[in-house]
């Protein structure tokens, strides 16, 4: 497991945007967008690299709405977007254009010799341009207009906010969180390998508000979860049933579950034979809180809604 899955989330969620149909050096340019990753990781924010979720290689399965969906939802809900310009992308201008909707600030990333649209930089949720020669200085230029950003969000007046009205959004913020589209659920669940009587009750779980949709969301994109692993975790942590009914749902014994369970904890960052009470911690924190913390962070700071 990478430092890119174990580390905490500080702030808020970095949407790495990029082009991804029809690269000329996939892997080398998909290494890249790990790097901006790294960067946004160490500015206290969660990356979100779309290659690892809706790649229209790896995951060539999705239909387009799926992922427009599934992308569109990180986009909207992202603290910022990291937009890689160096390869023109129409999808890099879609989310640029939807981070601009939802007033989520942008910043665009290109190599100093490579041309970049006038229409794209002029767009206005673009904040901050870093132009690179090498990546020494992409790290400290990025990192450099990544906290001037977050200043920038945290610094200018607000006006107040009545108490009721921050925990009614708060609680909006949860009901959110909490609900995904069914297509999305149904894309998830295919990226992340898992049918059967498992799928069905995660599906269940999800739309009975026990999963949050945006937990689900993390299991598969964030951390990786498939399979076995993944049934096995939110069967067994999340919602809580036995060893014997999690190996029923998934058509195995319970032994090979507990190995499924302990698999996806070291997956995670949590001990293999992790306290309960330790599991339900991280799943408050990582499950829960992340997708809702940016917005908490606004609101208790009388931001916008």
């Amino acid at each position: 497991m990478d430092d890119l899955e174990k580390a905490a989330v500080a702030t808020g969620e970095a949407y790495i945007s990029g082009a991804l149909t029809a690269l000329e050096d996939g892997p080398r340019t998909k290494i890249f967008y790990e790097l901006l990753a790294e960067i946004a990781l160490a500015a206290h924010l969660r990356p979100y690299l779309p290659h690892r979720v809706t790649d229209p290689v790896t995951a060539a399965h999705l239909d387009p709405r799926a992922v427009y969906e599934i992308d569109r939802a990180h986009v909207t809900s992202a603290a910022v977007v990291v937009a890689y310009a160096g390869i023109p992308s129409f999808g890099v201008g879609i989310e640029v254009e939807l981070a601009r909707e939802h007033a989520i600030p942008v910043i665009v990333v290109a190599e100093r010799d490579h041309p970049v649209s006038r229409l794209l930089l002029g767009n206005p949720a673009v904040v901050e341009v870093v132009r690179f020669a090498e990546l020494d200085g992409l790290r400290r230029s990025l990192a450099a207009a990544l906290a001037r950003v977050a200043t920038a969000g945290g610094g200018a007046a607000r006006a107040p906010v009545a108490d009721d009205v921050i925990v009614q959004r708060f609680i909006a913020s949860l009901g959110h969180a909490r609900e995904l589209p069914i297509a999305e659920v149904a894309a998830l669940l295919r990226i992340g390998e898992l049918d059967g009587a498992a799928g069905l009750e995660i599906r269940e779980a999800v739309a009975g508000g026990r999963l949050f949709g945006a937990g689900l969301r993390d299991l598969v994109g964030r951390y990786a979860l498939r399979g076995a692993d993944l049934g096995a975790f939110v069967l067994r942590d999340v919602l809580e049933r036995s060893l014997a009914e999690t190996a029923r749902a998934l058509g195995i014994d319970a032994r090979t579950a507990k190995r499924h369970v302990a698999a996806a904890h070291e997956r995670i960052g949590l001990a293999e034979d992790a306290d309960p009470a330790l599991v339900a911690q991280w799943l408050v924190t990582e499950l829960i809180a992340p997708p809702t913390r940016a917005l908490q962070l606004h609101l208790f700071a009388g931001g916008r809604a």
